[in-house]
């Protein structure tokens, strides 16, 4: 009996050593389905290509999208464009190769873009234009934008309620539609208005480095100058480097778009005028909502337009300086 419950023993103990080799072994070799596998097929595949990543306003969409995407169990693959409508057209064709099932395109040129648009279109492959708009809206599922011409207007208000008359500089990034929205508004605004002279503009592309050098050339140009509207934060900032160094900080007002922390900073301490603000978190949400919806055919607006601020040294606290709003 004892020589029995030992051997009994000793063929269950190595059953139970052997028992997880055996269950490992199954599934490797005759479980009918490879879970792991097919858990990663269903996950959707999302790409977004920017015109630039050199600015913190793509930055901060790209992390909302992301999380967006991420919270569902689905990925996103982002590209830089680098402010190439030729790259960002041939992303497009690579995030399409790469298993995308629907793309976020900030178009670089509103116009150009039509090739990348085309080429998702034969792919059968949803575009949502984010932030900025296309000619071809047609050939997107949907756009999701700022009131880029509200913005305008809104600056050019807020100068008619704050000085009787001034002498304007634009800095402008004409190949963004969104950024021509914005100067637009601005002008067909403050024109209606006797006193409002505008002096000059310059190409910004909507960047630091560029703004900076281009400020400097129309301050010689237009020495009386003393207002700028910047087409966004970062051309904003490249002018106030211009204008510091030429010692005219005290009687210049900047107004931009975008509502970038460092932009609030500068409004709340009295540096910079305003800017109107854009809201990225909004935007990222809504773009996620329609992309799920145009994968399954049934996206239900072609347009969505983002209300947009203007933040002032009266409202920016409201809104909080050390992050998007």
């Amino acid at each position: 009996m004892e020589h029995v419950s030992k051997h009994s023993i000793l063929t269950a103990g190595t059953l139970a050593a052997f028992l997880p080799l055996l269950i490992l072994a199954y599934i490797l070799f005759f479980w009918p389905d490879d879970v792991s596998a097919d858990q990663t097929e269903r996950r959707i595949v999302f790409g977004a290509t920017f015109m630039t990543m050199n600015n913190p306003y793509y930055q901060v969409m790209d992390i909302q999208l992301r999380s967006e995407i991420e919270k569902n169990g689905d990925f996103l693959l982002t590209r830089d464009a680098a402010m190439s409508q030729t790259r960002q057209n041939q992303e497009i064709r690579e995030l399409i190769d790469a298993g995308a099932q629907a793309i976020f395109l900030t178009p670089v040129e509103w116009d150009t873009s039509e090739e990348g648009l085309r080429i998702a279109q034969k792919a059968n492959v949803p575009v949502i234009v984010v932030d900025a708009p296309v000619r071809n809206a047609e050939l997107a599922a949907c756009s999701v934008l700022s009131d880029n011409y509200r913005a305008g207007v809104l600056c050019a208000e807020h100068l008619r309620s704050v000085r009787p008359s001034a002498k304007i500089i634009l800095l402008e990034h004409i190949t963004a539609r969104s950024g021509a929205e914005r100067i637009q508004g601005f002008l067909q605004t403050i024109r209606r208005y006797d006193g409002y002279d505008i002096l000059g503009s310059g190409e910004s592309d909507g960047q630091i480095e560029n703004a900076m050098p281009v400020m400097e050339a129309l301050l010689e140009q237009y020495p009386d100058a003393d207002t700028v509207m910047a087409l966004n934060d970062p051309s904003a900032f490249g002018a106030m480097s211009a204008i510091e160094g030429a010692g005219l900080s005290d009687r210049f007002l900047v107004y931009s778009v975008d509502g970038s922390p460092e932009a609030k900073a500068l409004v709340r301490d009295g540096l910079m005028t305003a800017t109107c603000a854009q809201f990225p978190y909004k935007i990222a949400k809504e773009s996620v909502r329609q992309a799920y919806r145009a994968i399954r055919g049934d996206c239900d607006e072609r347009e969505v337009i983002i209300p947009v601020e203007l933040l002032t040294a009266e409202n920016v606290d409201a809104y909080g300086v050390t992050g998007w709003q």
